[in-house]
């Protein structure tokens, strides 16, 4: 049986490793008038992450069109980012 392949149309722009990145990811970029499309990783039957190669602990593709990549990318650096800032305690 061939592997399936991603349509042409979409590409990947981030890939997450829980539940929770999947949702906040596609929400930041669905907020800032985007279309991103959500492909699962999960072993079917299993409901735990794959396990293979360069897709292992992933949970999620969130995957958008070639014309909405360049910004699609600039807003998930700039979430994460932003998160990275909060997550850091400041010194004393």
């Amino acid at each position: 049986m061939p592997l399936l392949q991603p349509p042409g149309d979409v590409v990947v722009v981030y890939r997450a490793t829980s539940d929770f990145a999947t949702i906040a990811v596609r929400d930041v970029l669905e907020a800032n008038g985007l279309r991103p499309m959500v492909r699962s990783r999960r072993v079917p039957g299993y409901n735990v992450p794959t396990l293979i190669g360069d897709q292992a602990g992933i949970v999620a593709e969130i995957l958008v069109r070639p014309a909405e990549e360049a910004a699609a990318r600039a807003l998930i650096s700039d979430f994460l980012g932003g998160l990275g800032d909060a997550a850091t305690p400041e010194d004393s």
